[in-house]
């Protein structure tokens, strides 16, 4: 008897969690279609407006940095103190515009020198000059008085003179140029970037003292990936996202360096940019390259509802307007907005007024 009390208990105990897990299972809810579980009729009203289908030209991004095509490092030719600079960090100049000058007084000093070389020199061809057409006229009137041998010797004291005399006026030249180099100007129109010396210092040859860039003629270089950049050519113009100015411009290719980054694959592209006072070197920017073409869905913007986290749309259907859950992606021209998922090309939804 106890054995058949619990085996009727064990069934029913069986049937109960059947029942309530069926309960949960939704087996005594009435049933709805799938497209009503996902859509709720809803009271709207409004213009009716069409999901468009637009195809558009994908674009890639690729970073890169603001350089100068024309930078110039400034150094001084000679060993020299200098004495001045005129011109301090973010200084405009102009070619020729005086920039650094250094203390001329020893070069000054050697070219007076090598002007009294030249004097010398000329003194010593005038004098054997004259040796020379005492030589020839005594040779020419009365030979027996004169050995050849003192021709000839008067000949090369003559051309000895003229060489020493050319080579003094050459020194002189060069102690001139030399002394030119006490004055440094500017190679080019542009803004200094840096100044390495101040007064004081000693300038040698090949150390840098200025810095400075033409700021008309600057370019964005990025390195872009092989596939991309084989689809660019010289002269193409290219959109260019400059982010610190927030600022879209116009750029175009000037060069693609044909050798590929072995380690990114990539190669890199430099885009001339349009003169504008706010870039300067060093700042970022992305170009914008055409990939591809693509199919986008677009909805006014107006008609895109917002509940929490949610985005929906009131959608027509023959049961009347019901809400249609979207998900967005970025604004496009006139006031519309591109839907990447929810919604199919041609169908019909509300914009509330």
């Amino acid at each position: 008897m106890n054995k058949l009390a619990r085996v009727w208990g064990t069934l029913a105990a069986m049937t109960v969690l059947g029942l309530v897990l069926a309960y949960l299972a939704g087996v005594f809810h009435t049933k709805i279609d799938s497209d009503a579980a996902i859509t709720k009729t809803a009271a709207a009203g409004g213009e009716v407006a069409v999901v468009e289908a637009v195809r558009e030209t994908v674009f890639e991004q690729a970073a890169g940095t603001v350089q100068a095509k024309d930078e110039t490092v400034i150094s001084a030719r000679i060993t020299a103190t200098i004495s001045k600079v005129n011109v301090r960090a973010g200084d405009r100049v102009g070619r020729g515009d005086p920039l650094i000058e250094l203390d001329a007084r020893e070069s000054a000093a050697r070219l007076a020198q090598q002007r009294q070389v030249v004097l010398a020199a000329k003194a010593g061809l005038t004098q054997a000059q004259r040796d020379y057409d005492r030589t020839q006229n005594i040779f020419n009137t009365m030979p027996a008085a004169i050995s050849r041998a003192a021709v000839d010797a008067a000949v090369a004291a003559l051309r000895s003179a003229e060489a020493e005399f050319g080579r003094a006026r050459r020194a002189v030249e060069e102690a001139r140029t030399t002394s030119s180099y006490a004055r440094i100007s500017a190679p080019i129109d542009g803004t200094v970037i840096d100044r390495y010396a101040d007064p004081g210092d000693t300038a040698t040859p090949g150390a840098p003292l200025l810095r400075l860039y033409n700021p008309r003629l600057l370019r964005l270089e990025a390195n872009v990936r092989e596939s991309l950049a084989m689809r660019l050519v010289k002269d193409t113009e290219l959109a260019v996202r400059i982010d610190a100015l927030g600022a879209d411009l116009t750029g175009t290719v000037e060069e693609i360096v044909p050798s590929a980054d072995p380690g990114s694959r990539s190669f890199l592209v430099k885009v001339t940019l349009p003169e504008n006072e706010s870039l300067y070197p060093g700042m970022f920017g992305r170009l914008r390259i055409p990939s591809a073409e693509k199919e986008r869905y677009y909805v006014p913007a107006a008609a895109v509802r917002r509940m929490g986290q949610l985005e929906f749309v009131m959608a027509e259907t023959d049961r009347g307007a019901v809400r249609r859950y979207v998900r967005t992606g970025s604004r496009g021209s006139e006031g519309r907005i591109e839907v990447l998922s929810g919604l199919e090309p041609g169908e019909h939804i509300l914009v509330p007024q």
